[in-house]
């Protein structure tokens, strides 16, 4: 999108780019976001750089995850509930059996 930009007329230095994409991260980059604003200075900072430390933190959080997950025994991983449906028709019939005894 970013070099498209140039060809629409509208051209933003390398400051504004890495801000912008700093801006778009959800909260989940929140503390990363304020690492590398804090860290480095974001007027010279090239966009190839953020890039690089974004998915380096996203590849940690993606092992992170997955640690957590393996590290549950089997029986806590997985808690599903089934729960049994009947029609109302069965419940009449079975109503009728239980008042027959």
């Amino acid at each position: 999108i970013t070099n498209a930009l140039p060809g629409l007329g509208k051209v933003f230095g390398k400051d504004e780019l890495v801000r912008k994409l700093l801006g778009c991260l959800n909260d989940e980059w929140e503390p990363k976001v304020t690492a590398i604003e804090e860290s480095k200075d974001l007027k010279v900072m090239e966009i190839e750089e953020l890039l690089g430390s974004l998915m380096t933190h996203e590849v940690k959080l993606n092992k992170k995850s997955t640690n957590l997950v393996e590290k549950k025994p089997q029986e806590e991983r997985r808690k599903d509930i089934a729960l049994k449906s009947t029609h109302k028709e069965e419940i009449s019939s079975e109503e009728e059996l239980e008042e027959e005894d």
